[in-house]
């Protein structure tokens, strides 16, 4: 699979698909698409290609969907600046991104400890779960954000002057399986998550990173099992699986556009 993913990563960089005009933006688009619709948002592809570009809502579409789709998409213009200007993994950075991520969805919860804002990047004071899963007690989650930041800054120190495009996706993919199993914020961890894997591939002028939302069910597993397995090469096999897919859809595309017509 890996070699797999190796040869369709030069294929597609080869053919300077990621030149083409547009490209990149219609790239964000259609990932800002799936990580929204993994959460729940009722906006199609097309609306969410519509409100970013015309600033047009879909009608009879919830507002909340369409402000999820905004903030996505500041935040990845925000990322990206954030790559140019080689800015280092660290908890404020990580912060910033969540706080765009929530800005116009997010607002005060209130606990018995004191309150925090979701809008504005801050660190959740309540015991989360999903489903049967728990997540790490609040007071834990600084001290594992900031050691799960040295342990991606040295990972990418390591490979800084080396990398392969596989070296990079399983730094990403190692980022999203430590950020998300922290789960430090109390709204946005799973679109915060995916921005972050798309940074450390901005860092690095790769491809991006797509996780399809017709593979929701496979993508849960994935993160379940490598935890259960304490294994991380399953979810880098199945980020891997992803960028595969990415990449034949877009090769393909781009053979049919420039296949000369018999007609």
């Amino acid at each position: 699979m890996w070699k797999l993913l190796k040869n369709l990563r030069e294929k597609y960089l080869n053919l300077h698909i990621q030149d083409a005009i547009d490209h990149e933006k219609f790239s964000m688009i259609s990932i800002i698409y799936h990580s929204t619709k993994i959460e729940g948002c009722a906006l199609s592809e097309t609306d969410t290609k519509v409100l970013i570009e015309n600033n047009l809502t879909a009608a009879g579409k919830p507002l909340t969907d369409h402000l999820m789709v905004k903030d996505h998409y500041e935040s990845f213009l925000f990322i990206k600046q954030a790559a140019l200007e080689k800015r280092q993994l660290d908890t404020g950075f990580i912060k910033e991104v969540n706080a765009l991520v929530m800005k116009h969805t997010g607002g005060i919860v209130k606990t018995i400890l004191g309150n925090f804002d979701t809008s504005q990047g801050d660190l959740r004071l309540l015991q989360v779960y999903v489903g049967k899963k728990y997540f790490p007690d609040f007071k834990k989650v600084s001290g594992l954000l900031e050691k799960m930041c040295d342990q991606i800054n040295q990972q990418l120190y390591k490979i800084r002057d080396s990398a392969s495009g596989n070296d990079i996706l399983n730094c990403a993919s190692d980022l999203h399986y430590h950020f998300i199993n922290i789960h430090p914020f109390g709204d946005g961890n799973g679109r915060t998550s995916r921005l972050l894997m798309n940074y450390i591939q901005m860092l690095y002028q790769e491809p991006l990173i797509k996780i399809f939302t017709e593979d929701r069910a496979a993508y849960i597993d994935a993160l379940n099992e490598a935890e259960e397995k304490e294994d991380l090469s399953i979810f880098q096999n199945f980020v891997c699986g992803q960028q595969i897919k990415f990449y034949q859809a877009e090769i393909e595309k781009y053979e049919k556009m420039n296949t000369p017509s018999l007609g």
